[in-house]
């Protein structure tokens, strides 16, 4: 039964609430709030109920499993305007008790970060321009914002060539000062990363993005600045910044900060030296974290996907004309799939491009999962999900694999779900162990192959992936036929992700690979790859030996 939310809008806000819909139409409850100044424009897109809103069709640029961001078109012709949709799967109580204890009510995350970008409006801060928030019927919660014209990521922007020593210089200052100019408001920052700055290419005007778990108050204290700013440190390459242009940064930063701190006489200030040694600590501790890791790598595409029909199938934007119709029919959801924990049905599919990939449908009963991610107010993974996400993993890390074409998942009853999963296998390939019957024994071509066999084990592993089940006879890696030399995951199956590979998982699935998937082999062959795993990490020679125990 839907919660009536009218009450907990506060009254004195500049915001007009749309009027409930009326019995018999589409949409049953839920709260929308205008901007006042765009009100009038999301009325003439279409935009006057909830559910409009909640539903809008667009690509996912990024998410989180309770939560994306939808890029959406509004308008026509000249009023034709890109703005980001926050949808929030789940509201769940511990989240507007969190809300409320930071003194914004029992509201959802989109409704708090759109109460501080009012404030950061009021302020004359940089921030995104919201248009509209709410819940819908159901009670997921929303935030649209406007898109911030001209500015890029800040990974792209200090990625570019034409950027000139000057223009970094000038970058770091005003990143620096940007930070300082918030901090010092009162507007904590505690999810600043490098994926939620972005940057205007010319001006170097700094918008921060991602206010949802910030709280207005005081200015922050010391402790809190340097974890703020180490957590942008960490999500930084070493190859886009150098030690002195983070210098630069934080002694803009620092000279800003500086005039407040003499205001308050109790308060301590460290020289520069030190406030640089705490927050060089703190990125050390910082970059092991799996969210750091991935802000660290660049993907070679953008990473999108769209929803389709309920949410119940989502496919790359390459197949938005070829996925057939219905999306979400036969052959996809079908209720012959085996019933099991770990049953499936698995088939070729070819789409109207002659693109053959593979279907895998699942049917899962799993009460106790459930009722977990329900009290953990998360949703809940079903195989076929596990599986895309391995392979938008995989493709993340640079890390060849299947491509994804569509995946979903439909929930039955409390207990009962089916799921699927589509995918392209690499083409023109053969398994590790008859690449390696085509080579002559003492061929240099050999000890590459071996050498390169162990490097990609090695990449799995830093990026957090290890060896799922795996039986005599099954495929992890397949080599490409042609020139170069490629290798690529066979499966998503055969591989899990874990927060942290330590050294006893490392060896173990090196073990694994030698003796389930690759028996039989010399121990030449075995020591040529350990020496390409840990050579591709630069380890040093105690490890090779610690990899070679277990198997020789």
């Amino acid at each position: 039964m839907p919660v009536n939310l009218r009450q907990w809008i506060l009254r004195d806000r500049p915001v007009s609430v749309a009027p409930p819909t009326p019995p018999g139409h589409d949409s049953h409850g839920g709260v929308i709030v205008y901007h006042p100044r765009y009100r009038a424009w999301l009325v003439r897109c279409g935009l006057t109920t909830p559910a409009t809103v909640s539903t809008l069709p667009g690509e996912i640029v990024c998410g989180h499993p309770d939560r994306h961001v939808v890029r959406v078109e509004l308008g026509r012709g000249t009023n034709r305007r890109i703005a980001f949709l926050k949808r929030e799967h789940v509201v769940g109580v511990r989240a507007r008790v969190r809300n409320r204890l930071a003194g914004f009510g029992p509201v959802s995350r989109s409704e708090r970060e759109a109460m501080i970008l009012q404030q950061l409006e009021q302020a004359g801060l940089p921030g995104p321009q919201w248009l509209a928030y709410g819940e819908d019927e159901r009670g997921h919660g929303f935030l649209l914002v406007d898109q911030v014209s001209g500015a890029d990521d800040l990974r792209t922007v200090l990625g570019h060539p034409s950027l000139t020593v000057s223009d970094r210089r000038q970058l770091m200052e005003s990143i620096g000062r940007t930070l300082a100019e918030l901090h010092r408001a009162g507007f904590s920052t505690p999810d600043l990363a490098a994926k939620h700055v972005l940057v205007h290419p010319e001006t170097f005007a700094v918008t921060l993005l991602d206010w949802q778990s910030a709280r207005p108050g005081p200015i922050p204290d010391l402790t809190e600045r340097v974890r703020q700013l180490a957590g942008l440190s960490a999500s930084l390459a070493d190859h886009l910044v150098t030690p002195a242009e983070q210098l630069r940064c934080l002694w803009s930063y620092w000279r800003v900060l500086k005039r407040c701190d003499r205001r308050d006489a109790t308060a301590k200030r460290p020289r520069f030296s030190a406030y640089v040694r705490r927050i060089a600590a703190q990125v050390v501790r910082l970059r092991h974290r799996s969210s750091s890791q991935d802000q660290r790598t660049s993907p070679a595409a953008p990473q999108r996907l769209i929803w389709l029909d309920g949410e119940e199938v989502c496919i790359v934007p390459e197949m938005r004309d070829l996925w057939p119709r219905p999306v979400s029919g036969s052959p996809f959801y079908r209720d012959d799939v085996p019933t099991a924990k770990s049953g499936n049905s698995e088939e070729w599919l070819t789409f109207a491009d002659n693109t053959r990939a593979i279907l895998q449908r699942f049917q899962t009963v799993a009460p106790l999962a459930r009722s977990v991610a329900a009290i953990r107010e998360r949703p809940w993974r079903s195989p076929a999900a596990k599986m895309a996400r391995i392979l938008f993993h995989l493709a993340r890390h640079n890390i060849d694999g299947p491509r994804l074409l569509g995946f979903g998942q439909r929930l039955q009853s409390y207990a009962r779900a089916m799921s699927f999963i589509a995918y392209e296998p690499l083409r023109e390939s053969q398994s590790l162990f008859d690449r390696l019957d085509d080579l002559p024994i003492c061929s240099d071509e050999r000890r590459t192959f071996l050498r390169e066999v162990g490097a990609m084990l090695r990449k799995l592993h830093d990026s957090r992936c290890r060896l799922g089940a795996i039986r005599p006879g099954d495929t992890v890696f397949l080599a490409s036929l042609a020139r170069p030399l490629q290798l690529a995951v066979e499966s998503p199956s055969v591989i899990r992700l874990v927060k942290r590979v330590r050294d006893r998982g490392r060896v173990t699935d090196f073990v694994r690979l030698c003796r389930v998937v690759l028996p039989g082999l010399s121990r030449t062959d075995y020591v040529r790859m350990a020496h390409g795993y840990a050579s591709y990490g630069h380890d040093v020679r105690q490890f090779r030996k610690r990899l070679l125990a277990r198997v020789i």
